[in-house]
């Protein structure tokens, strides 16, 4: 309780010593259900760093992969034309859904978005821009990011696999990725990224994609479809196990 009010009030750090002495002392059923508690709360990276010491914490996809704003996910992906599922995934990889998220390098809200590239979306794109600050309300967020991404998957030609690696990395360990190993298959292209962080952040975004396109629609698109970019009706009817119930 002390940890959630802390998090209401914005006190995030003071927040996290008291979430870190309750856990300490609870068993796998009572860190499930503080983990509830918390996305009860909007403090969705608990599930993040909470879960997963068993095979069962796995499986609890709602509470791993949390899915908030989704209104207005749906809205810009389609004002945007790119897919909403992929977009949530951008969200859980950067923030976590956190809003107020903010990184060493000065990146900010939901997509994680720097203000000076931020602004220049937003001005380009009609979107209402007063300051940094803004980056920190989830719609104008949403908004600008997923206007970039637009931007950016154009830059590379509608290849969502260029597309994210670009996002993350930037465009000049993209130049010369794509000038050192053109026509390469997608998988294998990920595969061989000499970035590390990218390379592995490039499969976790595709990963977190299917299981928000069956989040927010039951079914998804076929991986090599969704790594290409390539529209298709053969999507793919799925449904994820459910992990047993907490208790009490």
């Amino acid at each position: 309780m002390r940890a959630m009010q802390l998090y209401r009030l914005g006190r995030a750090t003071w927040a996290q010593r008291e979430w870190d002495d309750a856990l300490g002392r609870f068993d796998d059923t009572q860190r499930r259900l503080a983990v509830e508690v918390a996305q009860d709360n909007g403090w969705f990276d608990r599930a993040v760093f909470a879960l997963g010491r068993t095979p069962d914490e796995l499986r609890l996809y709602t509470l791993r992969f949390p899915l908030h704003h989704d209104a207005t996910i749906r809205r810009e992906a389609a004002k945007n034309r790119v897919d909403p599922a992929w977009m949530a995934a951008e969200i859980r990889a950067e923030s976590v859904f956190n809003p107020v998220a903010r990184s060493p390098a000065n990146a900010l809200g939901l997509m994680q978005l720097l203000p000076g590239t931020a602004m220049t979306v937003a001005r380009a794109n009609g979107i209402p821009w007063s300051g940094a600050d803004s980056l920190y309300d989830p719609d104008t967020n949403i908004a600008i990011g997923t206007a970039y991404m637009r931007q950016v998957l154009d830059t590379y030609a509608g290849q969502p696999y260029f597309a994210i690696a670009g996002y993350n990395a930037g465009p000049a360990p993209m130049l010369r990725w794509q000038s050192q190993r053109p026509g390469m298959d997608p998988d294998f292209w990920i595969e061989t990224i000499s970035y590390k962080e990218t390379r592995e952040y490039v499969a976790r975004v595709f990963a977190f994609s299917t299981i928000y396109d069956w989040r927010l629609n039951g079914s998804a698109v076929p991986l090599d479809d969704r790594m290409r970019g390539r529209a298709t009706l053969a999507r793919k009817q799925f449904a994820c196990p459910v992990a047993p119930a907490a208790a009490g």
